[in-house]
């Protein structure tokens, strides 16, 4: 028997990471990005490495820290710890409770997220519905992967339509097809990375599935093109390579892709690792406009509708 999508209820609770309001680049006009926690691939670039376990995470500033320990003995879960007098924090353990970073008196601490309804999500976004009307924006749904929280991504994006919000989904199409076909009928617009062409080469670095990812996006290309805006963060070592960047504009105009976003790697979320502990493995210099406007003219070239940046 076919799996179907949940149907989505706007009382579940899941870990929102963030809510940025007056958001520009997550689609279009000024709009409303919900982060939601839960990735299924391990991005070493991610921009929000705070979104990839679906834990809490929280963020230790050593240069803020003087080691009082007063966020040790605050928490009563023991997910804090100072080990040889370095500070380690459990996300298993954390409950969300937050006195760590009530105790910490120098501000050295931050606990990302929080666990929220979609109706309550929507209460907030629909503040700024003037601002929404004015520049033809609306709310957006990333992460993380916003659809591996079907029933909560599902719960909000129908009851943005039933309030007649505009509504974006940033996703990495590595999810299962029933939730993309539950969504789409739901969603104006689609932000849909494709990150590489060779299956093992993505899943060797990023833990994804090059095949899923193929199917989803050939499926929403052939249901709603017009919905779709691929996304190509161009990534050094990893695609940002000529006949590999021309080799995936080719592919996405065969598959009858309309518009392709160029996204220049970055460092910008380099300090989130150093706060929660992690090394950043990327290169340390990004690229710019000028490293992508080859492909860009490429694929204006073929008929595409190109852009480079989001």
């Amino acid at each position: 028997m076919e799996e179907k999508a949940p149907a989505g209820r706007d009382d579940v609770r899941v870990r929102v990471a963030n809510l940025e309001r007056f958001a520009t680049h997550d689609g279009p006009g000024i709009r409303t990005t919900v982060f939601l926690e839960g990735c299924p691939l391990h991005c070493p670039w991610c921009a929000n490495p705070e979104t990839q376990s679906g834990l809490p995470a929280l963020f230790h500033d050593a240069e803020r820290c003087v080691g009082c320990r007063e966020c040790e003995g605050a928490c009563p879960e023991h997910a804090i710890a100072f080990v040889g007098g370095t500070f380690s924090f459990d996300p298993a353990r954390c409950s969300g409770c937050r006195l760590c970073e009530r105790s910490c008196l120098h501000e050295a601490l931050e606990l990302q997220g929080r666990t929220r309804t979609a109706g309550d999500v929507l209460d907030e976004a629909e503040r700024d519905r003037d601002y929404y009307e004015t520049s033809g924006g609306g709310l957006t749904l990333s992460g993380g992967e916003p659809l591996a929280n079907s029933e909560w991504a599902l719960a909000l994006l129908k009851g943005a339509r039933a309030r007649g919000l505009d509504t974006a989904v940033e996703t990495t199409g590595n999810v299962a097809a029933w939730t993309i076909e539950a969504a789409e009928p739901l969603v104006d617009h689609f932000l849909y990375d494709l990150k590489h062409l060779d299956d093992e080469t993505l899943r060797r670095v990023t833990g994804g599935d090059g095949r899923l990812v193929k199917a989803n996006l050939a499926l929403l290309l052939q249901r709603c093109p017009e919905k779709v805006n691929v996304r190509i963060p161009v990534i050094p070592g990893f695609n940002h390579d000529p006949e590999l960047l021309v080799a995936m504009i080719d592919w996405l105009k065969a598959a009858g892709a309309l518009r392709v976003n160029l996204l220049p790697y970055h460092t910008l979320a380099r300090d989130k690792y150093r706060k929660m502990g992690r090394e950043y493995e990327c290169p340390p210099d990004p690229l710019d406009d000028r490293d992508l406007s080859p492909f860009h003219e490429y694929a204006l070239s073929i008929g595409m509708e190109s852009k480079i940046g989001a």
